[in-house]
C-alpha cells in the first residue's frame, strides 16, 4: 500500500523528532510560574512596562503569543498545572484547595501529579513560592517549600538547588512560583520611579465599572459580582475592583507594572546564573502566568471571566533546542505544558491521559500545529462543578458560553477588545453554530453540565 505523500512526510518528521530526542540526554527543566500577570505586564508585548530581562530571554526563545489558562484562577489553574487535566476533570474548581487531597500523597491519584512523574524518570524535583495545593513534598516534590511574597530568597533558594543537583551530576525539574504581580501592591520607590505617573496608558476598552452582562460577572451564576471591590492593600489604597476612576486605576496599574518590573530583575539574575554557568546549554526554561488578570478593562479587576485580559497569559520558552528570536501564533493551552515536561524528561503516561499536547514539535518540526480550538472554564468563588463560564476560541473567533448560559461571539479580528457581541448578527451565524458545537463537544467530554437546548 502507497501512502499519501503528506502522510508520509509527517510520519517521517515525526520520526525524525522522536528519534532527535532519543539522541540527546535529557534536559533539566524550569519552570517560572508568575501570579495574575497579564498579557499587558510584559515588555515584549506592551513597550510600557520596563521588564528587559524578561524581553531579552524571551527574544532568545520561542514566544507563544495565543497561550490560554485552562481556568482564569490561581488555585484550579495551579492543578491543571500539576494534574494536565481540565478542573471539570480533576475535581478542583475555582479556590477549593482541598479538592487536590486525591493528588496528594497517598491519594487515589497521586500517580498523575507532574513531579511524582518526573522524579520516577529520575529527576530531582524542587519547588520554591507559592504552591496553592498544599506542602509540595505532598505531591511529588523533594526539595524547597512554600514561600512568601518577597522573591529575592525565593530565586537564591532556585539558585542554590540547581548548583546540588549540578554537583551531584543528576538532571533536575525546577518549579519557581514567585508571587508577584499579585495584590498586594506595595513596590519600593526604586521600581515605582520608573514609571512616571503620566507614563501608564489605559486599554482601549477601559471602564470605570462593568457593565451588568452575565460574562462579567466574577461570583456565582445569577449574582453581579465584580471582585476586589474593597480590597486596598496597595499603594495608596488604591482599590484593586471597580468602580474605578482613571486616576485610581493609572496609580494603580503603575503600581502593578513597578511590582512586575522588581520580578524582572529576580528573572534575569537567574537567567545570568544559568548562562554563565553553562547550565543553559542542558536546559529548557518556561516562563508562563497561572492566569492573566483585568487592568480595568470591561471596568474589572481580578481574573475569572473568559476576556482576553483574563485568560491569556505570556508564555515562552527558552534553552536546549529551542530556537532564538521566533514568535508563534499556535493556539496553546497552559496544560500542554504537562506532556511536554513529561516527553521532554522521558517519562512514563500518567494514569490519566493528559488535556493538552506537547509543544515540542512546535520547536523541532515545521508541521502545521493541529490545534483549531482552545478551550477554558472558570467556576466563581464558593461554586460547584458544573457552573461558571467556558470559552471556545479559534484564531478569530470566540464563543463564551456565561454562567448563566447566555452565549457572547466575539469576532477578535475586527473587535480585539471585545466590545460587540455579534451572537445576533446573520452574517456571524454560521461562524457561531460552529463553535457553538465545538464548545458542546468539548463540555460533553469533560462531563460538564450539558449545553443548553433553548439556545
Amino acid at each position: 500500500m502507497r501512502l499519501p505523500l503528506p502522510l508520509l512526510r509527517a510520519l517521517l518528521g515525526l520520526a525524525a523528532s522522536v528519534v532527535t530526542l532519543a539522541a540527546a540526554p535529557r534536559p533539566n527543566l524550569i519552570v517560572i510560574l508568575t501570579d495574575d500577570q497579564s498579557c499587558r505586564a510584559v515588555g515584549y508585548e506592551n513597550p510600557e512596562v520596563l521588564t528587559p530581562r524578561i524581553d531579552a530571554l524571551a527574544r532568545g526563545g520561542t514566544i507563544l503569543t495565543r497561550a490560554f489558562a485552562a481556568s482564569p484562577i490561581c488555585a484550579a489553574s495551579r492543578a491543571s498545572l500539576m494534574t494536565g487535566l481540565y478542573p471539570q476533570q480533576h475535581g478542583l474548581i475555582a479556590l477549593q484547595t482541598a479538592a487536590f487531597a486525591p493528588y496528594r500523597r497517598g491519594g487515589a491519584r497521586a500517580a498523575q501529579a507532574l513531579a511524582v512523574r518526573l522524579a520516577e524518570a529520575g529527576y530531582a524535583t524542587g519547588f520554591f513560592g507559592k504552591s496553592h495545593l498544599g506542602v509540595p513534598a505532598e505531591y511529588g516534590f523533594s526539595a524547597g517549600r512554600e514561600m512568601g511574597y518577597d522573591s529575592a530568597p525565593m530565586f537564591a533558594a532556585a539558585a542554590e538547588f540547581v548548583r546540588a543537583q549540578r554537583a551531584a551530576g543528576r538532571p533536575y525539574f525546577l518549579w519557581i512560583a514567585p508571587h508577584e504581580p499579585h495584590v498586594p501592591l506595595y513596590p519600593e520607590p526604586e521600581w515605582l520611579d520608573r514609571y512616571p505617573r503620566d507614563s501608564v496608558s489605559l486599554p482601549a476598552n477601559y471602564r470605570r465599572e462593568p457593565t451588568a452582562e452575565s460574562l462579567n460577572n466574577q461570583g456565582l451564576p445569577g449574582e453581579r459580582l465584580h471582585r476586589d471591590t474593597g480590597y486596598r492593600r496597595n499603594l495608596g489604597e488604591v482599590s484593586a475592583g471597580p468602580p474605578r476612576d482613571e486616576g485610581t486605576m493609572r496609580a494603580f496599574t503603575r503600581a502593578y507594572y513597578a511590582v512586575t518590573s522588581r520580578l524582572d530583575a529576580e528573572v534575569g539574575r537567574l537567567g545570568d546564573f544559568l548562562r554563565k554557568s553553562g547550565e543553559i546549554e542542558r536546559t529548557v526554561v518556561f516562563f508562563l502566568s497561572d492566569n492573566g488578570y483585568h487592568l480595568g478593562s470591561h471596568g474589572l479587576g481580578n481574573k475569572i471571566t473568559m476576556h482576553e485580559e483574563s485568560v491569556r497569559i505570556p508564555c515562552f520558552v527558552w534553552g536546549a533546542g529551542v530556537p532564538a528570536g521566533r514568535r508563534s501564533d499556535a493556539l496553546v493551552s497552559s496544560l500542554d505544558l504537562y506532556p511536554t515536561l513529561l516527553e521532554l524528561g522521558g517519562a512514563s503516561p500518567p494514569p490519566t491521559a493528559p488535556a493538552g499536547r506537547s509543544l515540542v514539535p512546535l520547536w523541532t518540526e515545521s508541521l502545521p500545529w493541529p490545534r483549531q480550538v482552545v478551550y477554558s472554564e472558570c467556576v466563581g468563588v464558593g461554586g460547584k462543578p458544573g457552573q461558571g463560564h467556558r470559552m471556545a476560541r479559534d484564531q478569530r473567533w470566540k464563543l463564551v458560553l456565561s454562567d448563566a448560559d447566555e452565549e457572547f461571539l466575539f469576532d477578535l479580528a475586527t473587535d480585539p477588545h471585545e466590545l460587540r457581541n455579534l451572537r445576533g448578527d446573520a452574517s456571524a451565524a454560521s461562524e457561531l453554530q460552529r463553535l457553538r458545537g465545538e464548545l458542546a463537544d468539548w463540555m460533553r467530554q469533560q462531563r460538564d453540565r450539558p449545553y443548553p437546548s433553548t439556545l
